[in-house]
């Protein structure tokens, strides 16, 4: 039987380890047999769990509430005992005690960073990290990166934005623990000065989201002069938004830059560091940290419990299995995930995962669910036409819409003819009508954050 404690040297690979050979960060937990992490989790979990219990107030209160106790919890099934924890009662739980909230589980005096989300649905969450905290943050990352092919003596550019983010500063540290060169750029630099500094600091990898990626291809030439395969780059990944996932985005990254290596990550903002990632096989993102986070499925409807089998689809929650600052339990991400659970190739166990769509963003079309990255998929396949991005116009908010779903696309003056093209794909990929309105490229503008795919614009 495992203990919390199981390996802990293990559980943190010093500076400049990896194993080069094997293509594993850390080898010991990501091919870890399924049944030992399962061990693992519930011996980590039982241990959190106490040390919620006696350290933050908002899960005091909300055990008592719920009629829960955490001491309770003998296997990881029972965990579905305890309640739900969602952003908004974060935000309460931090108006009603600044600067973290009720919900803090440790001394100011031990807090050595601080993050914050995008605050883009909302007022900003703040997370607070311990010395540990931020330690378990860059194992994570550096697992992912070094996944990638990211290796010492790469010279890596930040492309997501620096300011209170969580993939800035902890996304550098964690290249700088693999022994690459961390370059902090940061989105704001923008289009111009991101690929100034790439061709004058030879970067070998860029980071950041598939929109600001393809906003640097369409303006290499004009802004250096040259295609962007001629800048050197060997990995191109990133995420906080769909796009690296998608294969036809993958396949223009990859003929744009010159490199076959483009990969995608996902996580949120308050579940770090639980974190997943493409392998070099790239069907779906493996969790690739279970002995951080323990994560379960659920019907975002209902709430009930969906059994983490292949092809599966639910919002993930999770929870915490070793945070100190900010532990969360059962947090419900809002993310709708597809599962996969076939063994994969590259040696990693546990399962893989397919974000098909954040469930505040779902539309419903005469009662056929619609996410945006299903559509996003399917303006996809006419990318060697010049076709996208793309926008969909709402004329009143969702999630209900009135049929013909109407799409703005970007394309060029020869490329107009495929409207018809493009609206039989959407009815027969997605099973709902579409009105699909041309305009100009660039007309929807760039940027170097996340794409805005939904718009209200009404009548």
């Amino acid at each position: 039987m495992l203990s919390a404690s199981d390996s802990f040297s293990t559980e943190i690979i010093s500076a400049g380890g990896g194993d080069s050979k094997s293509g594993f960060w850390n080898p010991a937990r990501e091919t870890m047999p399924v049944d030992r992490m399962r061990e693992l989790q519930l011996a980590k979990l039982r241990k959190q769990l106490r040390y919620v219990s006696a350290r933050s107030l908002f899960y005091q209160d909300k055990f008592r509430e719920a009629g829960c106790d955490p001491q309770d919890i003998a296997t990881i099934e029972d965990l579905a005992r305890l309640p739900f924890t969602t952003k908004t009662e974060l935000r309460d739980s931090q108006e009603a005690s600044p600067p973290f909230g009720r919900h803090v589980a440790a001394p100011m005096s031990d807090i050595v960073r601080v993050t914050a989300t995008s605050g883009t649905t909302g007022k900003s969450v703040f997370q607070g990290y311990t010395a540990q905290d931020a330690q378990h943050r860059t194992e994570s990352v550096a697992r992912v990166l070094w996944g990638f092919g990211v290796r010492p003596g790469d010279r890596v550019v930040n492309g997501f934005a620096l300011s209170m983010f969580n993939a800035g500063v902890p996304l550098c540290a964690a290249v700088e623990h693999l022994g690459a060169v961390s370059i902090p750029a940061g989105a704001e630099r923008r289009v111009e000065g991101m690929l100034k500094l790439m061709q004058q600091l030879k970067a070998t990898v860029w980071v950041g989201t598939p929109s600001f990626a393809a906003a640097l291809v369409e303006k290499c030439e004009e802004v250096l002069g040259i295609p962007p395969a001629r800048l050197g780059l060997r990995i191109v990944c990133g995420g906080g938004e769909s796009g690296f996932e998608q294969p036809a985005f993958q396949q223009r990254m990859e003929q744009a830059w010159g490199t076959p290596h483009v990969y995608d990550w996902a996580s949120t903002s308050d579940a770090h560091p639980n974190i997943f990632a493409h392998c070099e096989h790239r069907n779906g993102k493996h969790h690739m940290t279970p002995d951080f986070a323990l994560v379960e499925l659920i019907d975002p409807e209902t709430g009930k419990i969906i059994e983490m089998r292949d092809g599966a689809q639910g919002e993930y929650i999770f929870s915490h299995l070793d945070r100190q600052a900010c532990p969360l339990l059962r947090y419900r991400t809002g993310d709708v995930i597809r599962v996969q659970t076939s063994e994969c190739s590259c040696g990693r166990t546990g399962f893989r995962m397919d974000i098909v769509g954040r469930s505040d963003d779902m539309l419903i079309v005469r009662g056929v669910n619609i996410f945006p990255s299903a559509v996003q998929h399917v303006i996809g396949t006419f990318a060697s036409s010049g076709i996208g991005p793309f926008q969909i116009v709402l004329s009143e908010p969702g999630p209900k819409v009135a049929p013909p779903l109407r799409l703005r696309v970007e394309s060029p003056p020869e490329a107009t003819h495929l409207k018809a093209a493009i609206e039989r794909a959407i009815r027969e990929e997605l099973r709902v009508s579409s009105d699909v309105e041309f305009v100009a490229s660039g007309a929807l503008g760039r940027t170097e954050t996340k794409s805005r795919l939904i718009v209200l614009e009404r009548a």
